[in-house]
């Protein structure tokens, strides 16, 4: 099984560089402010410059945005924008975010707590969605494992769309993860990093053996 890696919450060059070196197909950078792996527009400038980083493999993360701020994601220039977001937020918006960034680019990470079904109302809007774990005061980033189970059935219910497994994902339960999810298209994040925002490049050259060995 061919499996593409994101790895995300990227907030130095070496991180960059040494994922990419090692497998990824993507890198995360998230712009949300309360988050402790942000980073701002003109350092994600620098790493694209110096590691001359294509569109394509750059993906923005943001929570809930306003217009004006999705605006100034798409002016940058990534290749896919993730958007986290409450699990009752309006569909009005999540209607103007697609209009805006185009349904072949929007990543939509919908907040799912337990025991609740997947909002199909939203499947609409994206090709792409992104299954994380669930907190109630944080929007992915946590360690936490998503619900398998229930991104196995999406995935297999819904398969014209991609489906994009996060939460806690690291070298020690990555090969469980592929076996019971059966998705190729992984984000990986807290369980290859040292402190928040910092890559420990042992974990990820382990996940990515883990991975290449299946």
């Amino acid at each position: 099984m061919s499996v593409s890696v994101k790895v995300c919450g990227i907030t130095r060059e070496v991180d960059a560089d040494f994922a990419l070196q090692n497998g990824a197909s993507r890198i995360g950078f998230i712009l949300y402010e309360k988050s402790p792996r942000k980073i701002k527009f003109k350092e994600i400038d620098r790493i694209r410059n110096s590691l001359d980083l294509k569109p394509s493999c750059m993906v923005a993360v943001q929570v809930e945005p306003t217009i004006e701020t999705l605006e100034e994601i798409i002016d940058f220039g990534f290749g896919y924008i993730q958007l986290h977001f409450s699990y009752d937020f309006s569909l009005k918006l999540i209607n103007k975010w697609s209009d805006m960034v185009g349904s072949e680019r929007l990543w939509l990470a919908p907040k799912l707590p337990m025991g609740k079904d997947f909002p199909k109302d939203i499947l609409q809007f994206a090709d792409t969605f992104l299954i994380d774990a669930h907190t109630d005061d944080k929007f992915g980033g946590t360690g936490k494992l998503a619900n398998w189970d229930g991104f196995y059935s999406w995935q297999n219910e819904y398969k014209t769309k991609k489906w994009v497994l996060a939460g806690g994902l690291s070298p020690e339960n990555i090969k469980n993860a592929l076996k019971v999810t059966q998705t190729n298209l992984i984000d990986v994040n807290s369980g290859v990093e040292t402190k928040p925002g910092i890559k420990d490049p042992q974990k990820l050259k382990l996940l990515f053996q883990e991975i290449y060995n299946l």
